[in-house]
C-alpha cells in the first residue's frame, strides 16, 4: 500500500487485493466504483 500510495484513498482491503490480482494477472481492471477506478487508472491497471 506504502509503495504504490494507496493509502487514503477510500479503498478497503477487498479492492486492494483486486489490484493485485489485475497486475498478477496482467489484465485490466474494470469497475464502475470510481474510488476503485482512480487507483486503478494510478497504477495503470484500468481498463479504458
Amino acid at each position: 500500500m506504502k509503495k504504490n500510495k494507496l493509502n487514503g484513498m477510500g479503498i478497503g482491503f477487498v479492492d486492494i487485493h483486486l489490484l493485485a490480482s489485475s497486475k498478477l494477472a496482467g489484465y485490466p481492471l474494470f469497475t464502475y466504483d470510481k474510488k476503485l477506478s482512480a487507483a486503478a487508472e494510478e497504477l495503470r491497471l484500468a481498463y479504458l
